[in-house]
């Protein structure tokens, strides 16, 4: 019998500040760097506001890297309550794309819409993903 193959599941995780979420109007930072030629699939994860509860912004998003970045979700400011940990496909969570794979050669950021993320201090994040050739 032959064993199956499955992808490694990484883990990216750390903190964003408020200023890291809203650079660059939208694309916010790069949490996992593009690699040439390789596919990633965004498999679970979850956010948590730090201090305060999230506000300014629509939502605070997860997307690929690149001109025109596909959304993989999109969490509404509100849902992210002081010190809550929030994953993804709760209520407030839009995961339109997790269980997706991005176009090659694309990364992950996380950002903000519609105004700059303001109230709390900074944002945890645990985003688990696979990555194929």
């Amino acid at each position: 019998m032959a064993l199956a193959a499955y992808p490694r599941v990484r883990c990216a995780q750390g903190q964003l500040t408020l200023a890291q979420i809203n650079a660059n109007t939208r694309v916010g930072t790069v949490i996992v760097p593009a690699e040439e030629g390789k596919t990633i699939t965004v498999v679970d994860g979850w956010m948590r506001a730090t201090g305060h509860t999230m506000a300014g912004c629509t939502a605070i998003i997860l997307t690929e890297t690149g001109g025109s970045p596909t959304t993989i979700t999109s969490t509404t400011a509100a849902t992210l309550t002081a010190e809550a940990v929030i994953r993804m496909g709760v209520s407030g969570v839009t995961s339109t794309n997790v269980g997706t794979t991005m176009r090659p050669g694309r990364g992950l950021t996380i950002g903000c819409t519609v105004g700059d993320a303001t109230t709390s201090h900074a944002l945890d994040y645990c985003i688990f993903y696979t990555v194929a050739n």
